[in-house]
């Protein structure tokens, strides 16, 4: 395998590529408790399903098919 040093310029613009891809990619989320009415906005499922204690996937397929997490809380896509 080649051995290629890549300068603070190029590594630094790799990085930024990588950031602007993942923000690029996020799915803002809104979460509502149905017994009191709270909502809460999430820039993306992972974010949102860290608050609530579940995986992303979790939320993903609460999102997908309209189920509730945990009987209390709603999902929806913010548009």
């Amino acid at each position: 395998m080649r051995n290629i040093i890549l300068s603070d310029e190029v590594r630094e613009r790799k990085i930024l590529s990588t950031v602007n891809a993942s923000i690029a990619n996020r799915l803002p989320i809104s979460v509502k408790n149905i017994i009191t009415n709270d909502v809460t906005n999430y820039a993306s499922m992972t974010e949102a399903g860290k608050a609530l204690g579940v995986t992303r996937a979790t939320v993903s397929q609460a999102l997908l098919h309209n189920r509730l997490i945990k009987k209390t809380y709603s999902i929806c896509k913010i548009k």
